[in-house]
């Protein structure tokens, strides 16, 4: 039976840190390509070329990397957390030096016999809070890992009767949509037993950059600005990697049958002539069919044929507004 430093950290910190590492790489990819729009003129060309690529990089293969998938039985039958026993090790070992202590002669004639003794037993007191430190470090990684223990016990049991309530208790523990956030995309769910509806809203402006930048054969930077037709299919990976990847950790959290996944943008509503959120994207996305996909090599765009979805895209306007999959 797994120990709860080797499982609960390995769902539940260990998850984390990993989940935390790709969101850094996003964040400071983000930072560096905000930043760089701001700049007019580059000091390091080959960086600011080499900083533009991995940014482009990251908004259109966010569906490469993603959690791990919980194994909810393990969680539920793993050992309880054992309650840490005082050790007054130090203690005993520092009161034995002084019942062993036995005056020299010349502690005798210098008459430091006194001296040495109630620095003996200034050294049990050391001791003593030598050992209450220690079982107070053991007792708060205890107190740390049952209330992780209980926690993650109480989700594998809601996740077992499919409480909905469960799965937005796990999506809020995990955090693993925290990556796509940092690229500015909000998300809100709508949860049901046997499968998610994900609504994600989009914001292409600050997302997708407007120029390209590239190192000429003579060192110099080369800056234009990019096509609409490069700009777009851009953002058409980028939305379909996003729903990829938000399918990917739904599926790695959560033991549901399906999700459906809606990308919104603001789009000039005809009628009215206002902005308003549209659906450009809806994607039904089964487990089984994104597990026999090579992550590695797919075009996020073509890769939708996998699926039922729904998608108007032109390549000189992009998306146009789509009905939700029912």
């Amino acid at each position: 039976m797994a120990t709860i430093n080797g499982f609960i950290r390995s769902y539940g910190a260990a998850v984390k840190r990993a989940e935390r590492e790709q969101q850094r790489k996003t964040r400071e990819a983000a930072k560096k390509f905000k930043a760089q729009q701001k700049q007019i003129e580059f000091k390091n060309v080959a960086l600011a070329v080499k900083e533009w690529n991995e940014y482009i990089t990251i908004i259109k293969s966010l569906h490469i990397d993603a959690s791990e998938k919980i194994n909810w039985q393990t969680i539920k039958y793993t050992s309880r957390p054992i309650e840490p026993n005082y050790s007054n090790n130090n203690e005993i070992q520092a009161q034995q030096k002084l019942n062993n202590y036995k005056p020299s002669m010349f502690d005798k004639l210098l008459g430091s016999t006194k001296r040495k003794i109630t620095k003996l037993e200034n050294q049990i007191l050391l001791a003593k809070s030598k050992d209450n430190t220690f079982y107070q470090n053991l007792l708060k990684e205890y107190e740390a890992n049952l209330n992780e223990w209980n926690e993650l016990q109480k989700m594998s049991i809601g996740i077992e009767k499919k409480s909905t309530q469960t799965y937005l208790d796990v999506i809020k523990y995990f955090e693993p949509f925290t990556e796509i956030s940092e690229l500015g995309s909000q998300i809100r769910f709508s949860f049901e037993q046997n499968h998610i509806e994900i609504d994600i809203c989009t914001n292409s402006i600050d997302i997708i950059p407007t120029y390209e930048l590239k190192q000429t054969t003579t060192g110099k930077l080369s800056k234009k600005n990019m096509s609409k037709t490069n700009f777009y299919e851009l953002y058409q990976d980028h939305i379909c990697s996003v729903v990829l990847r938000i399918s990917r950790e739904i599926f790695a959290h959560l033991p549901v049958d399906f999700t459906i996944v809606n990308a919104l943008s603001e789009m000039v509503d005809p009628q009215s002539g206002h902005l308003e959120k549209k659906v450009i994207l809806s994607v039904k996305v089964m487990p089984e069919t994104i597990e026999k996909l090579n992550l590695l090599t797919i075009d996020p765009s073509d890769s939708m044929k996998n699926f039922i979805h729904n998608m108007n895209f032109k390549k000189t306007q992009g998306f146009q507004a789509v009905e939700r999959i029912q």
